[in-house]
């Protein structure tokens, strides 16, 4: 195997710095992954940015990976070497730094990894899995949604839920997902984007580029709403929430805390948790899980019923890391997905 190469930050703030590092060993439940596709999320460039999540360093970021198995360590039964996988790092995963996506070679456990048939992208199912995972905990822990049937679609029961941000990486997922468990989606896009979004059965769609008090309007005239669900986690957007609910009081989910949220009045509440996390690492929510990680999901990407936003290949290698982190950060990414291939 070739030597291992990873993309660290070492510092708050600090830029992305590509150094070799150890050809890792799996432990028992442990398997380790030739890394051929990183999805990059926002939470990947606020870790680097923000110090709301006071991440320990140094650090090697990225949560979804997937790739071909190289070896795997006592006790792995799932899967086994040149089988190909999809990666979240969830629990254990998530501070050491072994199981970083930003690398050529990391390890995964085995209870966070979905061997994939051969049909299945990299880039679909690295796309989906954790993104799909904070939905699920979003729409069904924290919110009581019902849930999907594992195949087709639920009858309309009815009840109409927000996800703003319907072009969102995660909104996106939200609203076909919730579409698809028999509510009525009410949601928010870009001209540019909207078509994406139609694809995914929203009920309506607001766009969310014109004045702040024409989008208030359209949010409350297509109320009332069984839940809101804001995918896109920034002070603009957890302001207008607040707006939309100041009159009222109530509560919305977010994907992420931001500034100002101290100032939030005591009549709304924002509710925002390491979602996935929930899903996959609290032993009350383990049925959810092994419906997820065994029935849906596989179900999922199989059918395609549910999928990414389309996808922004950089080049390079893990030497354009610090590009896709500002591109998110920056708020240059609509209605794509960031991707890049450690092997480049």
């Amino acid at each position: 195997m070739a030597s291992n190469k990873a993309a660290w930050i070492k510092k708050p703030g600090g830029l992305i710095e590509v150094e070799t590092v150890e050809k890792w060993i799996p432990d028992r439940g442990e398997l380790l992954v030739q890394v051929e596709a990183v999805n990059f999320n926002p939470i990947d460039a606020k870790l680097q940015r923000s110090d709301l999540f006071q991440p320990q360093y140094p650090l090697i970021v990225g949560f979804t990976f997937a790739g071909t198995v190289i070896s795997t360590g006592p006790d792995v039964g799932s899967v086994k070497p040149s089988d190909r996988v999809v990666v979240a790092r969830w629990g254990q995963a998530g501070i050491e730094n072994k199981f970083g996506a930003l690398q050529k070679y990391a390890l995964a456990l085995e209870e966070n990894t979905l061997k994939l048939e051969p049909e299945i992208t990299f880039e679909d199912a690295s796309g989906v899995i954790a993104n799909l995972a904070t939905v699920v905990s979003a729409l069904n822990i924290y919110m009581g949604l019902s849930l999907p049937p594992v195949t087709g679609k639920a009858q309309k029961n009815g009840k109409r839920i927000l996800v703003y941000g319907g072009s969102s990486a995660v909104g996106g997922l939200a609203v076909k997902y919730a579409s698809d468990a028999g509510y009525e989606v009410v949601t928010t896009s870009s001209t540019a984007n909207k078509k994406l979004v139609e694809e995914r059965n929203a009920a309506h769609i607001i766009d969310h580029c014109q004045p702040k008090e024409d989008i208030l309007r359209e949010l409350r005239a297509n109320g009332p709403y069984e839940g809101i669900f804001e995918a896109i986690g920034s002070q603009a957007t957890t302001q207008l929430m607040v707006e939309l609910l100041r009159e009222t009081g109530g509560q919305f989910f977010s994907t992420s805390p931001s500034p100002g949220d101290d100032q939030i009045p005591k009549n709304v509440q924002k509710t925002w948790a390491g979602y996935s996390e929930t899903l996959a690492s609290r032993e009350a929510n383990r049925a959810l899980r092994v419906w997820y990680m065994e029935s849906y999901l596989p179900e999922a990407l199989k059918s395609r019923s549910v999928w990414p936003n389309p996808a922004l290949w950089l080049n390079g290698g893990l030497n354009s890391a610090q590009e896709a982190l500002d591109l998110l950060y920056d708020g240059k990414v609509s209605g794509r997905k960031v991707y890049l291939n450690p092997q480049d």
